[in-house]
């Protein structure tokens, strides 16, 4: 049964209000795993001291924060933690689990080249032959890592350095091109917004990091018939965000370009806001006809969405049409709006399609579903194995907890974070790292422990930001960096300042024509697909009543 990321929210978002005050009880786990502890590849783990420690989920770039509950060495369960001021808490069925699944029978436990058990000598010779014959491109999952720092210097010297972005991540790329400010750098201001305006977003549904909108909708719209914060959804279907939202507004698929186009000219020609951008070319009555809508309720909903500002426009994919609105209403470097959140600032990756190179190496941190398109000889890294693969070298990466790496600022934020998650587990001796990897072929790279120790010396040096751990700790009261480094060690989460407004100067001459929907997801939820998923994952998934049977039909 395959398991995609909207699946794995289904539980996990729906639960995210209560988890953000209410710890997971850990009788709860107790329990589920007493039911799902016979299964003969888990193994009993030895008697010894419990201990609880922290650390961060590195299954996907969200990287929430855990509570790992380990005895006699071995994680025996996981919660989330509630004083995490971005998750509150909330963790999704697959990060529950996480603990199991380092013992999954489809755990990669040997090299492979072309589906025969090769070892890890051949596996460097290959690579480093392949490096020495032409150019060698690198995928990476997860930018912003230490080890992406490791695996980019190693591309810039050898080939390219590729990222394999996800939608949130890429609707942010219009504002890039917009206002010169690269796209990681921007995350959007959810908490100070109070309308949103979200084409196709499934902001209720396994869109960003688990439990930040959700425990934002339970504080301020849930049941609520005029809420502080009111969510138009605009969707060709009746989808669990839609269901839930203070507004559904159900549109033809593909019209998406056409409702926004209308909108601006709406609300440029009423004079609703100051205009900041250009009119579009459609008309308010192709507008309403591909929209399947009349014109008076086109200029209702346009009069609705900024009755109550500050208003943020998110789109689901890359949709500069969509983005266009953000300018047009003055929400770009605006409290609520699309704001800029760090300016540590490093060269953008186009993301484009791959060149004629030698050899690719893919980062465990793609999603397994990723095929690059290209002859050359491909290298991937993965800890579980997912089934088919067109990879000609399979390389067993390290499980969950068994490295040591850093969680980025996850994509849709507007504070700038960094968290370390340290290895709570040993790993098998036959497991090694990307950067590791590359670290045989140019020994000239630095290491991920050196580049952590680094940037705990940036932050400490700026003396700015909040660490949250098992005390809240100003960094401008910390005596040293090494103080900092220790906390973030023992599973506290450095958050930045809230961004001040302004600083973002956008200039938009025309208004983006449609470039059609070849390049969008049709339901970017269901891209990204989890390998393999634990029993207690599927426990949860399968019988919690905390939500109803997903109901997603046409209206």
């Amino acid at each position: 049964m395959k398991f995609t990321r909207r699946d794995l929210f289904v539980w996990g978002a729906g639960a995210a209000a209560g988890l953000a005050f209410t710890p997971v009880p850990w009788k709860l786990l107790d329990d589920v795993s007493i039911w799902s502890q016979n299964w003969p590849w888990i193994p009993q783990p030895a008697r010894g001291p419990v201990e609880v420690k922290q650390s961060f989920c590195t299954l996907c770039p969200k990287g929430c924060a855990m509570k790992v509950r380990v005895a006699g060495g071995w994680p025996v369960g996981v919660a989330g933690v509630n004083t995490n001021p971005i998750t509150g808490g909330a963790l999704c069925p697959l990060g529950f689990g996480a603990h199991q699944l380092n013992w999954h029978p489809r755990r990669l436990r040997s090299v492979r080249h072309n589906t025969t058990d090769s070892s890890w000598t051949e596996a460097q010779a290959a690579f480093a032959k392949a490096v020495g014959e032409g150019p060698v491109v690198v995928v990476d999952g997860y930018p912003g890592r230490a080890a992406s720092s490791v695996l980019r210097a190693f591309a810039e010297k050898h080939g390219s350095y590729q990222i394999a972005s996800n939608p949130e991540s890429r609707a942010l790329r219009p504002y890039e091109q917009w206002t010169g400010v690269p796209a990681h750098e921007l995350g959007y201001d959810l908490e100070n917004a109070r309308t949103i305006l979200s084409f196709g977003a499934p902001l209720l549904d396994g869109w960003g990091t688990p439990g930040r909108f959700t425990r934002l909708w339970a504080e301020r719209a849930a049941g609520v018939a005029d809420p502080q914060l009111r969510l138009i959804q605009v969707e060709d279907s009746l989808s669990r965000t839609a269901a839930r939202a203070w507004r559904w507004v159900h549109i033809p698929t593909g019209s998406e370009s056409a409702l926004a186009g209308g909108l601006a000219r709406v609300l440029i020609e009423e004079h609703l806001v100051a205009a900041r951008g250009p009119m579009p070319s459609i008309t308010l009555t192709e507008a309403a006809n591909a929209a399947g809508m009349n014109e008076g309720g086109f200029r209702e909903l346009a009069r609705a969405i900024v009755e109550k500002p500050p208003v943020l426009a998110i789109a689901n994919d890359d949709s500069p049409e969509i983005a266009a609105l953000n300018v047009l209403w003055g929400a770009m470097g605006a409290r609520g709006g699309v704001v800029r959140r760090s300016k540590r600032s490093e060269a953008a990756v186009p993301e484009r399609s791959l060149p004629s190179v030698r050899a690719v190496l893919i980062d465990a941190s793609v999603p397994w579903d990723y095929a690059p398109r290209t002859g050359g000889e491909v290298f991937r890294f993965a800890a579980w194995d997912g089934g088919d693969s067109k990879a000609d070298w399979l390389l067993p990466a390290p499980g969950f907890l068994e490295e040591l790496t850093v969680m980025p600022t996850e994509a849709t934020s507007a504070i700038e974070t960094y968290a370390v998650a340290t290895p709570l587990v040993k790993p098998p001796s036959e497991v090694h790292s990307a950067a590791d990897f590359v670290g045989t072929v140019d020994a000239t790279l630095t290491t991920a422990e050196k580049i952590i120790h680094s940037r705990c010396e940036e932050l400490f040096r700026v003396r700015k930001g909040t660490a949250y751990g098992n005390d809240t700790t100003s960094v401008a009261k910390l005596e040293s960096a090494q103080k900092l480094e220790e906390l973030l060690w023992k599973g506290a989460i450095w958050t930045g300042d809230p961004p001040s407004p302004g600083g973002l100067r956008c200039e938009l001459k025309n208004w983006p024509e449609a470039a059609g929907d070849a390049h969008r997801a049709v339901d970017w939820a269901n891209a990204w697909s989890a390998p393999v998923l634990p029993p207690l994952a599927t426990k949860l998934y399968r019988e919690s009543s905390l939500r109803e049977a997903p109901e997603r039909r046409n209206a």
